[in-house]
């Protein structure tokens, strides 16, 4: 099973434990809430799974790059251009499991990928799966 498939899978999980709690415990009756609400909410949960799918495969993605290409954390930040303040990038040297939430935006996720994934090209690194 690849990471994309594990981290596909996670989500798909987290997403039945959340329809299963939700009819179980009932928070989401059409009857108290309505049914456009109840629809939203799922549409919305299913979104927010997807992000975390998404993000976490990406931060995975660069932590994997950057290790094989031997970068560390200042390496990373030199590669973003206008980091802001309240913004962070992965470290390669101390990975956290999950993608951090909002430290580490996808948009520096994204550019740093755009960025390590010819680099490992060049240096014939298997790409991440």
């Amino acid at each position: 099973m690849t990471h994309k498939q594990r981290w596909a899978a996670l989500s798909i999980g987290l997403y039945l434990i959340f329809v299963v709690a939700a009819i179980f415990i009932g928070f989401l009756n059409p009857s108290t809430i309505g049914l456009e609400w109840t629809i939203f909410w799922y549409f919305v949960v299913a979104g927010l799974c997807y992000y975390f799918y998404f993000k976490n495969f990406s931060y995975r993605e660069v932590v994997y790059y950057a290790k094989k290409l031997g970068l560390h954390k200042e390496d990373l930040v030199a590669l973003v251009p206008k980091l802001k303040e309240t913004q962070d990038v992965p470290d390669p040297d101390h990975p956290h499991f999950f993608s951090p939430f909002a430290r580490i935006p996808i948009t520096v996720v994204n550019t740093l990928t755009d960025q390590l994934a010819p680099q490992a090209t060049a240096k014939d690194i298997p790409p991440y799966r």
